[in-house]
Order: structure tokens, then sequence, then C-alpha cells
């Protein structure tokens, strides 16, 4: 960019003030023209409308509310005060019970609690040694007595059938001392 001197002598810094009157004169009127209307008259909405009025004529006046017309009674009838003097019964209609599981085939029931995932933990538990304690005990007491009353219905005896696995299991089992003694 060039560099302009500075001169002493400047133009001027701005348009004049012009008084009130002479702005007055130079402005021009915009053209007078017709508002236009923007939406309906006030009160239209409370007021009905010509148009209403020449279609509601041959049936009479449309209430523009909505909901019921029947008239509520403010006064206690006679019946509803013989039902309110009748004692109120707070007896309960329906029994509770508790659910029941639907009985099953003792040797579905048997198959079940010898498939029992969480029965077979706890019985690998035991073997080791370890003490049950709390739900787990629970648990384990219920479904190995509910198997012990299974096996005892079926007639299936464990201690049998590991007699017929094992002869000397029963020699194993008598005390020979009482029938050499005498005792």
């Amino acid at each position: 960019m060039t560099r302009i001197k500075k001169t002493r002598t400047s133009g001027p810094l701005g348009t004049r003030h012009r008084p009130a009157e002479e702005a007055r004169q130079d402005r021009t009127r915009a053209p007078e023209t017709k508002k236009k209307g923007a939406g309906l008259k006030s009160g239209s909405r409370h007021s009905p409308s010509a148009e209403d009025k020449q279609q509601h004529s041959g049936k009479g006046s449309k209430d523009p509310r909505h909901g019921s017309k029947k008239p509520i009674a403010l006064v206690v009838t006679e019946a509803e005060q013989k039902l309110m003097a009748q004692p109120k019964q707070f007896k309960p209609v329906v029994q509770l019970s508790k659910a029941k599981e639907p009985e099953m085939p003792p040797e579905q029931e048997l198959a079940l609690l010898e498939n029992d995932e969480k029965l077979l933990e706890l019985l690998d538990q035991v073997d080791k040694g370890e003490i049950l304690t709390g739900k787990d005990a629970k648990y384990f007491n219920a479904k190995t007595a509910r198997h012990a009353e299974l096996v005892a219905l079926l007639g299936l005896d464990q201690d049998d059938e590991e007699e017929d696995l094992d002869p000397l299991a029963k020699l194993e089992r008598t005390d020979w001392r009482k029938e050499f003694l005498g005792e």
C-alpha cells in the first residue's frame, strides 16, 4: 500500500444534522392502503357465526361442550339411603391358597432328583468333608429326605443293590463272634 500524506484541510466527517422541520419535508409518505385482516375478529369463538345459525336453525341450538348432559341429583334418594344403611361385609369372597406344584409320578421325580446339578455339587462337598450351612444345608436335607421317601415308596433299596453287586459285602457285615461264641 502506498502512503497517503496527511493534509491540514479535511472534508466533512459526517452528514450535517438537519432540524426536524427539514427532515419532515424530505420524508416521503408511504401510500395509504387498507390493512389486511390477520385472523378472525375478536370474540368470534364465543359469539356464534351466521353460518352456524343457519345450520342449526331446524334442530335447535347445540351445546358446544362435550360430555354427558344427564342431570345429576344433588339429593340422596330413598333407594340410595337403603343401600347406605345396609352393613358392609368385609369378608373376603375368594380364599387364597398356596400354589401347588403339579404332581408327577414318583419315577420321574426320582429321576429329576438324581440328575439335579445343585444336589450333586452339594453331595460332592459333603463327600469331601465340608460342612454345609444355611440354605444349602436346608436344600440338601430336604432333597435327600425326599429321595429316601421315593426310594422306599418305589421299593428300591440301595443296600439290596449293593449286596447283589458285591457278595463279600454280606460276609463283612455279619458279626461272626456271635455265632462262634454263642453270644
